[in-house]
């Protein structure tokens, strides 16, 4: 099972896609747990690219992919900015970085995620979750 979805850059898109998460996810697991990760890293994810990857553009696009496979249930997030260097962004538990004002979302997905990956140049984030 895939879904694709293609959106502009703007916070308005965002509830849309809430619930297609909910419904996608609702569909891969009967853990309400497993739902609620899916859903909150779908809007956290979605939530980067447009306001980090894309700066607020609206002419940019975010693609999502949902998808279903044998033994995982994948979630990719794409935006047309620049990209980032994964290495590049502090850990936000550090004493250092407590009050910062970025690098929670990054922390949150990599804790919930059982997989993350960073393609071409950090514009495309897949999470994996494994069935």
């Amino acid at each position: 099972m895939i879904k694709t979805i293609e959106i502009s850059s703007s916070f308005d898109e965002l509830e849309g896609i809430v619930d297609e998460a909910e419904a996608f996810f609702g569909q891969c697991f009967t853990d309400d747990e497993k739902v609620y990760t899916g859903v909150l890293l779908a809007s956290e994810m979605v939530t980067n690219a447009i306001e980090h990857g894309n700066e607020l553009v609206e002419s940019k696009k975010v693609f999502i992919e949902f998808h279903k496979k044998d033994t995982t249930v994948e979630l990719w997030v794409e935006d047309q900015g620049s990209g980032f260097v994964r290495e590049s962004v502090s850990n936000p538990l550090s004493e250092e970085h407590l009050f910062d004002d970025g690098g929670r979302g990054i922390f949150l997905i990599e804790k919930l995620a059982d997989k993350v990956l960073y393609e071409k140049e950090g514009r495309r984030v897949g999470v994996l979750f494994n069935l």
